[in-house]
């Protein structure tokens, strides 16, 4: 009999365990319900989002409605957002006699030497660098994005920057090229370079980052020329040998498809140098032409060291020059410094002078002498201030 109660008595003791444990899962399972969802919805609900006890609950709480695994390869994303530049971006052919192949009955094939460009006005105009053009070409083809074929010719050559300006004739409507704004250029963003280069003008792409902005690089050589343009733009592109072909004069565009500049080169001894020229001097190059048919430059005729504080000027007297553009010849030769016959003679500029100012505008790394002097006309005067063996003086020139 004592037994049986004591049976009982565990029987009723362990059912009231198995209670209380389902009560507490079935608790806890209710409270991650209502936490994990009933709550997020609730707290959507605009009225219901003002009280305490639904913004407490769902502080911390991140709602994902749909989790998808995506898996992105870098030429599809590549592809993706360059579409909105690679319409604008056409290949060039330019025929010269150096590329005709002559038959065996004594006729001539043009061989074309293969460049882009990017269309910068919808009927037809066409911006691309020097060197995607063959030199002393007589005939120039422009084929578009979609296929369409037309001849051009150049309007506007700009020694400057070395930009190109051909008009296509009879084109109309044409996808044009978007800039980004020059302040939103990034070094260590993301870009590619968008050419035409294969059969039937298939669109080439080079990937890449922009590495730096090399304020001292001249495209005129290793000395800086006041003429040629100073300060571009580098980018970590692989090229090989056969690369170059169809990309120079490209497009060089970040991942939103905004154009950063156009892709140039520079041959040095044996190697090639490719850099890309900013939009802002391609932007003012087109807006000039467009207004008044050509983009005169005043030039001076000094070949000179942008000065910083790597390469500095020790004076005499202890001085240390940082900014300045320092007249200046490898050779230590005045004649080779100033160019014989230049405004900078007719001047009276000498080697090792430092210019400090185009009419009141300090020359440093931002605002370099070829920049200061490419904003005037031949036949401007403009006022240089110069230090000369540690003494500042002001110089009258006429830029030619």
């Amino acid at each position: 009999m004592a037994q049986a109660v004591n049976k009982s008595k565990k029987r009723k003791i362990f059912k009231a365990f198995v209670f209380v444990g389902l009560v507490f899962v079935l608790s806890g399972m209710s409270l991650v319900v209502i936490d994990r969802y009933l709550f997020p919805k609730l707290v959507a609900v605009e009225w219901l989002s003002k009280y305490k006890i639904f913004k407490k609950a769902t502080e911390n709480v991140v709602v994902v409605n749909k989790t998808e695994q995506v898996t992105i390869s870098e030429e599809q994303t590549i592809s993706r957002y360059s579409n909105k530049s690679a319409s604008s971006v056409v290949e060039i052919l330019s025929f010269g006699k150096k590329r005709e192949i002559k038959t065996s009955s004594g006729s001539a094939i043009g061989e074309p030497k293969i460049g882009s460009g990017i269309v910068v006005t919808a009927d037809g105009l066409v911006a691309t660098h020097k060197s995607a053009l063959e030199d002393g070409a007589s005939k120039y083809e422009v084929i578009t994005a979609d296929g369409g074929d037309y001849g051009a010719g150049i309007v506007l050559r700009d020694s400057f920057s070395e930009v190109i300006l051909l008009k296509m004739e009879g084109a109309e409507n044409l996808s044009t090229a978007s800039f980004i704004a020059p302040e939103d250029i990034k070094v260590g963003a993301k870009v590619v370079a968008i050419g035409r280069g294969e059969n039937n003008a298939q669109v080439v792409f080079k990937s890449g980052l922009v590495s730096n902005f090399a304020k001292s690089f001249s495209i005129g050589g290793p000395i800086a020329l006041s003429e040629k343009l100073q300060g571009v733009y580098f980018a970590d592109f692989e090229m090989n040998d056969g690369d170059s072909e169809g990309l120079i004069g490209s497009a060089v565009a970040d991942y939103n498809g905004n154009v950063i500049g156009i892709l140039g080169i520079r041959k040095v001894a044996s190697s090639q140098q490719y850099y890309i020229v900013p939009v802002n001097y391609v932007d003012e190059i087109v807006d000039k032409f467009i207004e008044k048919g050509a983009v005169p430059r005043g030039a001076l005729g000094v070949y000179y060291l942008l000065l910083a504080k790597e390469n500095s000027l020790r004076l005499a007297d202890g001085r240390e020059i940082e900014k300045g553009a320092l007249v200046y010849s490898p050779s230590g030769q005045q004649g080779l410094a100033v160019l014989s016959g230049s405004a900078a003679e007719k001047a009276g500029i000498r080697i090792m002078d430092v210019i400090l100012s185009v009419n009141g505008e300090e020359v440093s790394s931002d605002r370099n002498l070829a920049y200061l002097v490419s904003k005037y006309k031949p036949g401007d005067e403009v006022s240089l201030k110069i230090l000369r063996e540690g003494k500042e003086t002001e110089v009258k020139v006429v830029l030619q």
